[in-house]
């Protein structure tokens, strides 16, 4: 069941009126080219009949001192506005009211196909021998209310366009989130500071149901210092708890809360306090649902991504232990290395897909290893050409080894080409240039980098500034110059200098 706000006293447009300027300055001058009579606006829709007296300073002149004479007047000119608004002429209607006076009504149209009217009391002189003066000011009284109800409508019409707008909008907004984070600590994140920037509140938190679905996981809140730091909650306390266990929303003056819903509730978003600290609208219930809905599919998602990127990265480790057990190489660098890719294709302009599978192939550019001689690969004099030979092969074999793994084949073009080089003297298959794929030649830099810094059976390892000297050395010939440019921006970054100490 959705909770509602209480229902409001129907609101009259033309009553804003009152409140233009032009009509301000009209009235006080037609005012006073009547004598200064009372005014007053009858107002009359099928809910409420509204008598408004418009100079609220002037008392009435026959009987100033009486307050209760006051009332029985707008009593009297009350039923009077009554007596003739389903009257459709506009035909001004003169009249004496009970004390006598001299008093005229100015019938009306108004938006709700209702009639009101504009009542004059106290006239100086009857209405009928001031023909030009009631004339001009009925047509500048109808010319202002057209301007009310043109206001009105132009009004409407943005509050019945902008709620689709603003949908579209964040329909469009929620799909970039989506397409650009994978994981779920990724996603979830973006998508409360989403809702937070489109509907504009000042807190919003995510909610998921345990396994067990007793408790339920803050996977983000605004109220967490750092936003990350999991809060765990047994179900029966507070209003996301309440809207999980049952599946309704929850809409209230500054809190919003929608259910996560797929084959059944798993969890909730909740927004809390507009910036501009009014109540929550029906608009923003509609845009909160239609975002809920995206990131149901968006959760679903995310969830299926994590499952897959820990069997994959399960099977790396399996992989990468098996290496570790065949070549007992100085591997102390290895974070490093892992780091060094990823700054360095994120500088480059790479995509998120195309950044995780540089950081998985770190970890399998030696899966061709397997099954080379140890003696080989621990051979502390030069290899002989045969020998030489055979290591040449193991970014083929390694490719070969990895290729039955689906999850790891787009890593296959960075493990085969890594031993490429620019000037197209490499191997396996002598590429050139732009010909190598930007992973393999971004791995060929940081992978020469951190092999120069470590220690080999042949050599010992090398100083920082020497191994980066030798990488400005093989500028255009080994390496790809714009890759080499991006590895100086990054080892001078303080984050992977202090690594290096």
């Amino acid at each position: 069941m959705v909770l509602l706000k209480e229902k409001r006293a129907q609101k009259i447009p033309e009553s804003s009126i009152l409140k233009s300027a032009s009509w301000k300055r009209g009235y006080a001058a037609f005012n006073t080219l009547f004598k200064k009579p009372l005014g007053w606006l009858y107002l009359a829709t099928e809910s409420s009949d509204d008598l408004i007296r418009l100079d609220r300073k002037t008392r009435c002149p026959w009987d100033a001192a009486s307050s209760a004479h006051e009332k029985s007047c707008e009593e009297y000119l009350l039923e009077f506005a009554r007596s003739k608004k389903e009257d459709h002429t506009e035909t001004i209607h003169s009249f004496r009211c009970h004390e006598g006076e001299l008093c005229a009504a100015f019938p009306l149209k108004l938006l709700n196909g209702k009639q009101g009217c504009f009542m004059v009391c106290n006239l100086k002189e009857p209405i009928s021998r001031q023909t030009h003066l009631k004339t001009a000011f009925y047509e500048f009284l109808k010319e202002e209310l057209n301007l009310v109800r043109k206001d009105y409508e132009l009004r409407s019409l943005y509050e019945a366009v902008q709620p689709k707008a603003l949908a579209l909008s964040a329909l469009h907004s929620i799909h970039r989130v989506i397409s650009t984070a994978f994981s779920l600590n990724e996603l979830l994140p973006r998508i409360a500071r989403l809702c937070m920037q489109i509907l504009k509140v000042k807190h919003c938190s995510i909610s998921l149901l345990d396994r067990e679905r007793k408790h339920l996981l803050c996977k983000f809140s605004t109220g967490q210092s750092d936003g990350t730091k999991l809060i765990r909650k047994k179900l029966g306390h507070g209003i996301d708890s309440k809207v999980v266990l049952g599946g309704e929303i929850h809409f209230g003056r500054h809190v919003l809360a929608v259910p996560f819903i797929e084959k059944d509730v798993f969890g909730v978003i909740m927004l809390k306090a507009r910036i501009d600290k009014k109540s929550f609208t029906a608009t923003d219930l509609e845009v909160l649902q239609m975002l809920s809905e995206q990131t149901v599919v968006a959760i679903k998602n995310a969830q299926l991504y994590d499952e897959m990127h820990e069997l994959t990265m399960g099977s790396i480790k399996s992989i990468a232990d098996l290496l570790e057990l065949n070549y007992s190489g100085d591997n102390v660098h290895l974070p490093l290395f892992a780091q060094l890719v990823r700054e360095m294709g994120a500088d480059l302009g790479l995509s998120r897909h195309d950044l995780v599978d540089l950081e998985r192939a770190v970890h399998l550019l030696d899966t061709g290893y397997i099954g080379l001689p140890q003696k080989i690969l621990s051979k502390k004099t030069g290899l002989t050409q045969k020998e030489y030979e055979l290591i040449k092969k193991h970014p083929s074999r390694g490719a070969q080894v990895l290729k039955s793994i689906s999850s790891l084949k787009p890593l296959l073009p960075i493990i085969l080409h890594h031993h490429e080089r620019y000037d197209g003297r490499g191997y396996p298959q002598g590429l050139a240039g732009e010909e190598i794929p930007i992973g393999a030649r971004i791995v060929a830099v940081a992978d020469s980098f951190t092999a120069i810094i470590s220690k080999r059976p042949y050599r010992e390892s090398k100083k920082v500034s020497e191994a980066i000297e030798e990488i400005q050395r093989h500028i255009g010939s080994q390496f790809d110059p714009k890759v080499v440019t991006s590895f100086l921006k990054v080892i001078q970054s303080k984050k992977i200098t202090k690594d290096l100490l």
